[in-house]
């Protein structure tokens, strides 16, 4: 039988750039090619087409490039100069091959050849290695861009990372970047994220699409079908559109595959947590140009919050077709059902959460709230040459949610008993982006380019109708629910005649163009810089609300032009210096002036500047940061009539932030970072100047770090420790004293929580047959502590010790 070095395949590699020929190798040869970086910046491969061994095919592709290429294990190639490889033969392939999965720890590490000292970047097809850090970021620029050579601070969370936690939402991925969490959940829905001391709703997207919690997630994201998450950090208007000024959350999805793959997994835990997964690709076609990908998800909890229980489901298929050599088309769907109580944690008593257990239920837990959600995507690409690819990309998203509940509304001046509200909102939502953009990697007289230009298209909309018995409440003709804090299991459940709050749809029309470029001036100098105009169009119509009887309706138009500029240098190849300037264009929605109309949008810029470091091998990688962000046009109360608003209001962050992923040793891999934030209101009329912005730690920081035993007999066992920890925070924005009120602040105290896990890996435990069982315990000490806060009447509790016990099995 013929090892794999002699085994003939079918190749159609166009000519293209020689970084995207040795992708398509990869995919279809099943092999792993590394390289130093410099010897394929701007290099092209005249590319081939038809049935070659994998050793004949890497010589084509290599023909006229000046390099060779040896192998330096069984399904690793590494390539280096001609001129520094006098005898570069290639290695004969093992017969057995590694197996394709995104889960398993090299058994070791490989003897890779170094023929000189610049970092490696890997091609990588299904058989990923295990790594804590990306060479490569595609969020910053839309496109590919180093992550050592943009002026940014970007920090990437990959999959390996997600797997060795056992993050199923996203929020708990995010714990791993500094300055960034998820304080507000919205009652468990998809919430709201930190992001260097700003809120946001807005700076989610997912390949390149915008998923905010308003037009496009409604609830809780899912982590199954993600193969990384990036978090780009400042203003990202210049290429996004409408943002807040704190940075960008980029999800990317799990790619069809051309080798099949199948796994499935089954997550226990506590609280009756019961989830099983499958993740299964491969072609559909004996010539692979269709190929496919599969994850879904079934989820079914309880909680320790008394009462409360949750079902899920997640579908999200891909399938993935060559129309031709230069031309590819995929279509990715995805579809969640979840249905769960509105769970608004607990109120505050005095300046700080009120002293009861956290397992406390402030409402009703057998009224579930439901949402239905699905996106369907299109991306075609098509390369014209080895300069220029062209991107057309539509997303249509849609979802509904029965909002419904029974929750905390306001504390008696008794300190003791919670009266609340019922409301039940049936909402629609709605959002559909058209993207046309133009890439481009070309080289004019000394500058190396890596651009894209593009012009976005977009409409959403928003409708809700709020029902609730607030109303009869207020006006004396029912009696509201309550219960007792001192005994909770006293309660009063009314049954009230629910009336309108409130009706209305809001209907936003985008149109957006933008344009960016990654210039190498020189080896060790780049440039970044690009802009966007927005032309942004929202229209507002209110039918009833108990403010408005009778309707209203408001329209604005706002234009708005983001620029951004940045500067990286390396003085050696390890360390980059870099500086930038960054806006960021924000509209806002639902608040008028005593004129009747709508507000200006909000404003931010951002000055940065930083170090970043990665090692040699390109393994680890660490970045340090300092920032001045403001924010203005914030709305406040209008000094002459404070049911209206005026947006002079302004608010300022400043901040110091560290971060570090990757391999320390063989076997041994960290992800770690720090935060100092100083967030404040720097100017408005109904907020203190100078308070702290809410649910924004003056320190926060996390470390998670691993390690596996490498060989003998203990090989595959492997330990995981972390900690997660944040300073005191204010729960809401700090009024003045008011005479009838009082004080609102609230103090959300600070924690530390501590995380560890067990691991076993086996590959081949079976034929063609891999094993990864896990045993994950979060918060071992039991600390009691909180996420966040919105209201004195909404103070999200972190939970107790969690235990998930998890099973996978590969099969390839």
């Amino acid at each position: 039988e013929k090892s794999g070095a002699e085994q003939s395949m079918a190749f159609a590699i166009p000519a293209q750039p020689l970084t995207s020929a040795l992708h398509a190798f990869a995919e279809t040869s099943g092999l792993q090619v590394s390289f130093p970086s410099e010897l394929a910046a701007g290099v092209s491969s005249p590319g081939l087409n038809g049935n070659y061994t994998p050793n004949a095919a890497l010589q084509r592709l290599l023909s006229g490039t000046g390099l060779t290429h040896r192998f330096t294990d069984a399904a690793t190639v590494t390539l280096v100069p001609e001129s520094a490889a006098p005898s570069a033969l290639p290695l004969p392939l093992a017969q057995s091959q590694v197996a394709p999965s995104d889960s398993i720890h090299e058994a070791g590490e490989a003897q890779q050849s170094k023929p000189i000292k610049v970092p490696e970047i890997v091609v990588k097809d299904v058989r990923q290695k295990r790594e804590y850090t990306a060479d490569e970021t595609t969020g910053a620029m839309r496109i590919p861009v180093p992550v050592h050579d943009l002026p940014r601070s970007v920090e990437v969370v990959t999959r390996q990372v997600m797997d060795d936690q056992k993050v199923i939402r996203l929020q708990d991925a995010l714990r791993n970047v500094s300055g960034v969490s998820m304080p507000i959940t919205q009652g468990g829905r998809a919430g709201d994220f930190m992001i260097r001391g700003f809120r946001s709703d807005l700076n989610v997207f997912k390949n390149g699409f915008r998923e905010d919690s308003t037009f496009g997630a409604r609830g809780s994201r899912d982590t199954i079908n993600l193969e990384s998450i990036e978090v780009i950090k400042g203003p990202p208007s210049y290429l996004y559109g409408r943002s807040d000024p704190g940075g960008v959350i980029v999800q990317t999805t799990k790619n069809p595959l051309k080798t099949s793959y199948y796994s499935s997994e089954i997550i226990f835990g506590n609280y009756n947590l019961y989830r099983p997964t499958v993740d299964i690709g491969g072609p559909l076609n004996e010539s692979k140009t269709l190929t496919y990908r599969f994850n879904g998800a079934f989820e079914s909890a309880q909680s320790f919050r008394e009462g409360v229980k949750s079902d899920r489901i997640f579908l999200a298929p891909t399938i993935g077709w060559e129309i031709g050599a230069r031309t590819y088309l995929r279509f990715e769907g995805e579809y969640l059902h979840d249905r769960s109580p509105i769970d608004r944690g607990l109120v505050a008593v005095g300046r700080r959460p009120a002293d009861i257990s956290i397992n406390s239920f402030l409402g009703d837990p057998n009224r579930r709230g439901e949402i239905n959600q699905g996106k369907a995507t299109l991306i075609l690409t098509h390369q014209f040459n080895d300069a220029w690819k062209w991107r057309t990309a539509f997303r249509s998203a849609v979802a509904s949610e029965k909002y419904n509940s029974l929750e905390a509304w306001f504390l008696d001046v008794d300190n003791r008993t919670v009266n609340l509200a019922a409301f039940r909102i049936p909402t629609t939502v709605q959002s559909h982006y058209l993207q046309n953009e133009m890439h481009g990697q070309f080289a004019t007289g000394a500058l190396k380019h890596r651009m894209l230009a593009g012009i976005e298209l977009g409409r959403e909309v928003h409708s809700e109708r709020t029902l609730t018995d607030n109303i009869c409440a207020d006006e004396g003709t029912c009696t509201r629910s309550t219960i007792d804090l001192l005994n909770t299991n006293l309660r009063n459940f009314q049954t009230n005649p629910l009336g309108l709050q409130s009706d209305s749809t809001s209907t936003n029309g985008i149109i957006g163009v933008y344009a960016g470029d990654q210039v190498a001036i020189l080896d060790n100098l780049h440039l970044n810089a690009g802009g966007r105009f927005d032309i942004f169009k929202q229209e507002i119509v209110n039918r009833d609300s108990t403010t408005t009887p009778g309707g209203s309706r408001n329209e604005k138009t706002d234009y708005g032009f983001s620029p951004s500029i940045g500067l990286t240098y390396q003085p050696i190849k390890p360390v980059a210096l870099f500086v930038n300037y960054t806006n960021s264009f924000s509209p806002q929605g639902g608040f008028r002036t005593v004129q009747g109309t709508l507000l200006d949008p909000e404003r931010g810029r951002q000055y940065e500047a930083g170090v970043k470091f990665q090692s040699e091998d390109g393994r680890l990688r660490s970045t340090v940061a300092i920032f001045d962000i403001k924010k203005k046009n914030v709305a406040t109360s209008d000094p002459a009539d404070r049911i209206f608003q005026i947006g002079i209001g302004e608010q300022r962050s400043r901040g110091a932030e560290f971060d570090v992923a990757g391999r320390i040793l063989p076997g041994w891999d960290i992800i770690a970072n720090y935060a100092y934030i100083d967030a404040r209101v720097t100017k408005d009329e109904d907020f203190l100047v100078g308070s702290r912005l809410p649910n924004v730690p003056l320190h926060q920081g996390s470390i998670w770090t691993t390690y596996f035993v490498q060989e003998g007999q203990l090989q595959g066992l492997g330990a995981g420790l972390g900690m997660y920890a944040q300073a005191k925070r204010n729960a809401v924005v700090q009024f003045p004293v008011d005479p009838v009120f009082g004080d609102n602040q609230v103090d959300l105290p600070g924690f530390v929580r501590m995380d560890a896990a067990l691991y076993y890996r086996k590959n081949e435990i079976l034929p063609h047959t891999n094993l990864i069982a896990s045993l994950n315990l979060r918060n071992i000490l039991g600390q009691r502590y909180f996420e966040g806060g919105q209201f004195r009447e909404v103070i999200y509790p972190g939970a107790p010790l969690t235990v998930l016990a998890a099973i996978k099995l590969e099969f390839f």
